[in-house]
């Protein structure tokens, strides 16, 4: 396994630089207000159903972030000291191809991207919020990050949704402040917290407001992204389009399929992203690798 130099990890375009400092400081402080704010008014502070929710937020929550974190640090990139090593013991198949733009002969399913300026090893994808290609070295953790992504997404908007629309009233309210309108108003004795009707009123919202209105339509943005890349994997994704259709090339079953990506230890993987698992073959002749 190699990492990436720091130059090479922080990405190029605009859009990738935003979202992965959205992921790195964004997703801490959702966590943060999710964890301080709803699980105390969903559970009694020590009660077994707390302690359940508060183990269960920090394993998702380290999950997303650990492989997250490695996504970004893996070199998916083809080494070129192990593709010199196979060109000289002739262990390259005809169907090797060259890349003009780095000028070597990349194995099968290696393509270049030309956002990174790299060829990657069993290329999937540019993914946009790790600013990094998807291949063959870190397929492991974006596989796993977007799935702790879509449950943590899709677990904290249950949870959000109980707490605004059960315990709130289908309002959020944090401050007390009542009496917002003018005093010749037929509803100065109506209690007017809710966002909308501070608006309606010219009235700033309070800033608790704000922040858990934000947090809440993450949430669903967060929920619908994932769930889309989840369907544009399984719909384009070579990995997962040998699942849909049962075409585990070079004779491989559904277990072997997934330990080619997860590794030897692929048993262990699904607790953090920072646990290591040897891959059970280099990437650039499958049908040598080890069972």
């Amino acid at each position: 396994m190699r990492f990436r130099t720091l130059k090479n990890m922080w990405p190029k375009k605009k859009l990738e630089q935003f979202l992965m400092v959205f992921i790195l400081c964004g997703l801490p402080a959702i966590y943060y207000v999710l964890m301080e704010i709803i699980l105390p008014e969903l559970s009694d502070y020590g009660s077994p159903a707390y302690v359940f929710q508060l183990l269960l937020g920090v394993f998702l929550f380290s999950n997303v972030m650990s492989n997250y974190v490695m996504c970004i640090l893996v070199d998916p990139s083809i080494d070129p000291k192990l593709m010199k090593s196979q060109l000289e013991r002739g262990e390259h198949q005809e169907d090797w191809q060259k890349c003009d733009q780095c000028e070597i002969l990349a194995p099968p399913g290696s393509r270049h991207c030309w956002k990174c300026g790299v060829c990657v090893l069993k290329r999937d994808h540019h993914c946009f919020f790790t600013g990094c290609c998807i291949g063959h070295e870190n397929y492991r953790y974006f596989f796993y990050f977007l799935i702790y992504f879509f449950l943590s997404c899709a677990i904290s908007l249950t949870s959000s949704s109980i707490f605004i629309y059960v315990l709130h009233g289908g309002r959020y309210q944090l401050s007390m402040l009542t009496d917002l309108t003018p005093s010749t108003s037929k509803f100065k004795n109506v209690h007017l917290n809710s966002l909308i009707m501070r608006i309606i009123y010219f009235k700033w919202p309070d800033r608790y407001e704000v922040v858990f209105t934000l947090v809440f339509v993450m949430l669903w943005i967060g929920v619908c992204v994932a769930a889309y890349v989840a369907y544009d994997q399984w719909s384009r994704g070579y990995i997962c389009y040998d699942f849909k259709f049962q075409n585990f090339p070079f004779d491989r079953k559904l277990r072997r399929n997934f330990k080619t990506f997860l590794g030897r230890r692929m048993r262990w993987t699904w607790i953090s992203g920072f646990i290591p698992s040897q891959l059970d073959h280099d990437g650039f002749d499958l049908d040598n690798h080890q069972g």
